[in-house]
């Protein structure tokens, strides 16, 4: 068992090592190919900054469900791929199935495998939650600095501009991407729409809606970016002494989500007879996939709930 545990590690290695190298060559190709179009035209430091960030919004032109998906989801955490890099990343973790399953047998080598998803599928949220908080917390100053742009006669889309070349990450590059959309020729609108459902920023929203009904009807902008910059820093304060009034019940949530998976883990790595006598009789083949699935929906209904307690941004 510990020669196929060794295996194990050792692929586990490389696909590590495969993404990563994925990952730095798509990230390099992308920025090498545009700096080209940009030498061609022209472009300047900015235009290169702004070009470098991807076009976020070809999301809803990816037809697979489960790309689509993936893409988002590292979209969130501020790595900006292309979708046939996160496809290959995609396809790479799936050939890590079948190491699994010579190595742990078929029940093992699954728990093992839906494990290391389930937590690299709570790394990555966790990540872009930690981005969300930290961009809206920088939203209010951005939309200062755009009121003062805005004052001086210039357009919003020029206003959203000039405040992202002042602003630090991560709001930076999230409206540096705003702006180089708009100048290929998408309304402003849209793109903070698109930029609004990836994220999941309601203030983004609030600014898609209040850009298209200024574009229609006309009317004040800076009276709704300030009603938008109180809303915002209100909002943050009550969220604020929420997650202060609720830290042990998340933690106890935690603990409760953690515990169990790492017992299995141990369990099985430790004593892997254990759970094969189970498998090997139909009632105990029954009870451990109850379990699981039990354990799935438990996870699942303890963090909608902290969801719904720390709310959408």
């Amino acid at each position: 068992m510990s020669a196929s545990v060794l295996v194990f590690l050792v692929a586990l290695a490389l696909v590590v090592g495969a993404i990563l190298l994925f990952i730095r060559a798509g990230q390099r190709e992308k920025h090498d190919e545009v700096q080209l179009r940009l030498r061609a035209a022209g472009g300047g430091a900015d235009a290169i900054d702004a070009a470098v960030v991807a076009s976020l919004s070809s999301a809803k032109q990816i037809t697979n469900p489960i790309l689509r998906w993936a893409c988002r989801l590292i979209w969130q955490t501020g790595v900006e791929l292309e979708p046939p890099t996160v496809a290959r990343i995609l396809l790479v973790l799936t050939l890590l199935l079948p190491v699994a399953l010579i190595a742990f047998g078929v029940f093992a080598g699954l728990i093992i495998i839906a494990v290391l998803l389930l937590f690299g599928w709570l790394f990555l949220t966790r990540r872009a939650a930690a981005r969300r908080r930290k961009i809206v917390e920088q939203l209010p100053d951005f939309l200062e600095s755009a009121i003062r742009v805005l004052s001086a006669g210039n357009t919003l889309e020029e206003s959203f501009a000039a405040a992202a070349r002042e602003s630090p990450d991560p709001i930076r590059p999230l409206f540096m991407s705003v702006g180089r959309q708009v100048r290929l020729g998408a309304p402003i609108e849209a793109v903070l729409q698109d930029a609004a459902e990836i994220h999941q920023i309601r203030d983004l929203r609030v600014l898609a809606l209040a850009a298209s009904v200024n574009r229609k009807f006309g009317g004040s902008l800076r009276s709704i970016l300030r009603s938008l910059i109180q809303a915002i820093r209100r909002r943050d304060m009550a969220a604020r002494e929420l997650r202060a009034l609720t830290a042990e019940t998340r933690f106890s949530a935690l603990v409760l989500c953690i515990i169990p998976t790492l017992l299995v883990l141990f369990i099985v790595v430790r004593n892997p007879g254990y759970y094969a006598q189970w498998w090997s009789e139909p009632a105990g083949r029954g009870v451990l996939i109850g379990t699981v699935v039990w354990q799935i929906c438990g996870i699942g209904v303890i963090f909608r709930m902290l969801k719904s307690v720390e709310g959408e941004q």
